[in-house]
């Protein structure tokens, strides 16, 4: 009763950030209208879209004034993540909500998506965010996966700075985080982000709490346009595709170098003295041979979460 109590006083804003997304968006808005959970308000910014995108956010802004803002008027954006960030910088310059989300355009929200991640953390006071596992549907929604943690080898128990350096296992259309994480995630800092999921998890873990919810809240959709697919690791395939692209298995861990670089600038003196040390030991590696390289690993917990990505890891860093 004292849960139900809090929610009524509660705001939740959800940032959706589109492109080209006309196709499937209407069924991503209708989940959200759908919510057991009713104190949200939906953000919407376009990042330049040449299909009907933009005629479907504005016909579902006038059917829902009350609950739909198009930021058709923000300038930034240019990547998903900018476009996320520019949302998220607006949103708490004027509005300052309890909470916040992040939305994809093609997924499809469960109707207790909301309400299940705000009552996992309505009373936590300090920096938090929640996150859950997602099913993985085809174009059609038919069901490919029911557990997109599964299927890609995540353990979300592994939710430390120090695991979380070298792998992201908190998916960004999933989250909700508190004001307090919000105030420390320097989203102004846009250029410097990496991956915007990715980013507010290192934060997370840094200055507060990452909390799990082990059951799917949406359908992820996997079609030919996805940024980011689901991709069974371990697989035979899965294996083929990284021995056919050892170039791209390289640009992946210098990328988590230049975030954790980006990351130190903004954040390293406010950090635990451990913290200092696992992002110096971390950014140390590029710079010492094979075998230092190994043993800073084995200190700090540097690995990846499948024996698989652990192989790949030792072999390519």
């Amino acid at each position: 009763m004292v849960i139900d109590d809090k929610l009524c006083h509660v705001n939740v804003a959800i940032c959706l950030a589109t492109y080209n997304g006309a196709k499937f968006l209407r069924e991503q808005l209708d989940s959200i209208m759908k919510q057991t959970f009713d104190n949200w308000h939906l953000y919407i910014r376009d990042d330049g879209s040449t299909d009907g995108t933009v005629k479907i956010i504005e016909e579902y802004e006038f059917r829902y004034p009350s609950q739909i803002t198009f930021l058709d008027e923000i300038p930034g954006g240019g990547s998903s993540e900018k476009n996320f960030f520019t949302i998220i910088n607006w949103v708490t310059k004027h509005v300052n909500p309890n909470f916040y989300m992040l939305s994809d355009q093609d997924d499809v929200w469960y109707p207790n998506k909301v309400e299940m991640s705000v009552k996992q953390i309505l009373t936590e006071n300090e920096p938090c965010v929640v996150h859950t596992d997602l099913a993985i549907g085809d174009e059609n929604l038919n069901i490919i996966n029911d557990s997109f943690i599964k299927v890609s080898n995540l353990k979300p128990k592994y939710n430390d700075l120090s695991h979380l350096i070298i792998q992201n296992n908190v998916t960004g259309c999933t989250m909700l985080w508190n004001r307090q994480l919000n105030a420390l995630i320097r989203s102004d800092r846009i250029n410097e982000i990496n991956m915007h999921d990715w980013w507010i998890a290192l934060v997370a873990a840094s200055f507060g709490k990452i909390k799990f919810i082990n059951e799917a809240t949406l359908i992820y959709r996997q079609h030919s346009n996805n940024v980011v697919g689901a991709k069974k690791v371990g697989s035979f395939t899965y294996i083929m595709d990284k021995l056919m692209n050892i170039s791209g298995i390289k640009t992946g861990l210098k990328r988590t170098f230049i975030q954790i670089e980006s990351f130190k600038k903004i954040y390293y003196p406010d950090l635990t003295n451990a913290n200092k040390n696992i992002i110096d030991d971390y950014l140390r590696i590029q710079h010492v041979g094979k075998l230092n390289k190994l043993r800073i690993c084995m200190k700090n917990h540097f690995f990846k979460q499948s024996l698989i990505q652990v192989i790949g890891e030792m072999i390519f860093i």
